[in-house]
């Protein structure tokens, strides 16, 4: 692997480097460069596909992380809300007994 292909840049290095086209005639070299190029147009544009995918799965993880933090901190402070506050309009009850364990 070369050092611009560690960093993104460049082909794969299973690719040829220069193809050969000195057996060919002028119009079968044009339509074998153009097949050539229509090839790595294709890959590039499969590879910014996979990367957008890559991306898009990344972000759903990383919301459904912050859905399930915020539901347990909500109910951590709905806790702490029922059991030190009271909540309750008579100032008794079930409430009161579970204050008095803590």
């Amino acid at each position: 692997m070369s050092f611009w292909n560690w960093f993104g840049f460049g082909g794969d290095d299973s690719e040829e480097a220069l193809p050969d086209y000195s057996e060919l005639t002028p119009a079968e070299r044009r339509e074998r460069r153009r097949e050539d190029k229509l090839k790595r147009i294709e890959a590039k544009r499969k590879l910014r596909i996979e990367k957008i995918h890559a991306i898009k799965e990344k972000i759903y993880a990383v919301a459904s992380k912050r859905k399930w933090l915020f539901f347990i901190i909500a109910g951590v402070i709905a806790a702490y809300l029922i059991i030190f506050k009271g909540m309750s309009g008579d100032g008794g009850g079930v409430i009161e007994i579970i204050k008095g364990l803590f």
